[in-house]
């Protein structure tokens, strides 16, 4: 008996302790099933991968969240990527949601930890969060960097590439040695050099050695990498690596940029100030951001961070028709 009471005895204490708790965690699942947001529809999905197994089936990704749309019928639909939450619009309307409708929702960038590495932690401004500081930059590449004036500024720049173009092919094409000549990849060439034309000028010495770099740039951040899809993971960081070669790749990106602008304020002390009154029409980017960091102008305070973050984005962004 005295068995069996310190058993009943030992139960009770068990039931009130365990009871109330039971009681606490099915309240607290309820009103967070309550209190959890509506989600678009989406495909079946995996423990730990999420969604990613549906995507694993081509490497052209547009086309299979495209056909997961038209499977699950939905213009917007929600995927898992690891750890990673995404919304899928596949429809005009919807898509004019997001770009009229919630667009100051939608306006700033997420920035994986493989592009964050890549441009600088979001200066400049394709990765500026969206705010004041947003609307000055862009204020500034409106009227400074992409006017019109501006662009009819690098008119020879493009027909002089335009030439080259023209007289390579037929180089390449007419007999003796006439041969096949792959337009695409020289039209592609002849665009980001106009780019980088544009960008740098066409004395920039380490050219070569820029568009290396902005080639090994873009194959980094294209697609999924293991590191960004799990993101709180450091053995999947560890392992994967693409984040810190990223790393490696922005501080040599930097290092070319700042050799650039070293280039072209040696070029202002050489040219003297008199020149530079009447330089204006033949302004190159980074010209232009010197200008505006040394002058001000425009209400906008450009730091020398900004502005070998707005070279680098873009030419992530001009050049990527090399790969």
């Amino acid at each position: 008996m005295d068995d069996l009471s310190c058993n009943l005895y030992f139960l009770a204490r068990v039931l009130v302790i365990v009871i109330p708790l039971l009681l606490a965690s099915l309240k607290l699942r309820t009103t967070m099933r309550d209190h959890k947001p509506r989600l678009p529809p989406g495909p079946w999905r995996l423990p730990v991968i999420g969604h990613l197994h549906h995507l694993a089936k081509t490497p052209l990704i547009h086309r299979a969240l495209a056909g997961l749309a038209r499977r699950c019928n939905a213009p917007v639909m929600y995927l898992r990527l690891g750890e990673l939450d995404a919304v899928v619009v596949s429809s005009a309307a919807a898509a004019g949601e997001v770009m009229r409708t919630h667009d100051v929702a939608m306006a700033t960038r997420p920035m994986s930890a493989t592009v964050r590495a890549t441009a600088a932690g979001g200066l400049g401004i394709a990765f500026s969060p969206y705010g004041e500081r947003w609307r000055e930059l862009r204020k500034l590449s409106a009227m400074e960097l992409l006017s019109a004036r501006r662009v009819r500024s690098f008119r020879a720049a493009r027909e002089d590439e335009a030439t080259r173009l023209v007289a390579g092919i037929a180089a390449a094409a007419c007999p003796p040695g006439g041969e096949l000549v792959n337009v695409t990849a020289r039209v592609a060439a002849s665009v980001s050099d106009s780019a980088l034309r544009a960008m740098m000028g066409e004395r920039f010495e380490r050219r070569e050695e820029l568009l290396e770099t902005i080639t090994h740039a873009l194959k980094i951040g294209a697609g999924f990498n293991m590191g960004d899809l799990f993101p709180s993971s450091r053995l999947v960081a560890a392992i994967d690596g693409t984040v810190r070669i990223a790393q490696a790749v922005q501080r040599k990106l930097f290092e070319l940029v700042d050799y650039a602008i070293e280039q072209h304020r040696h070029r202002e002390r050489r040219s003297g100030p008199s020149a530079a009154t009447d330089a204006e029409e033949g302004e190159d980017l980074i010209d232009v951001l010197l200008r505006i960091h040394v002058e001000g102008g425009l209400g906008c305070s450009l730091h020398v961070g900004d502005i070998k973050a707005i070279i680098v984005v873009s030419s992530l962004r001009s050049l990527h028709f090399r790969i």
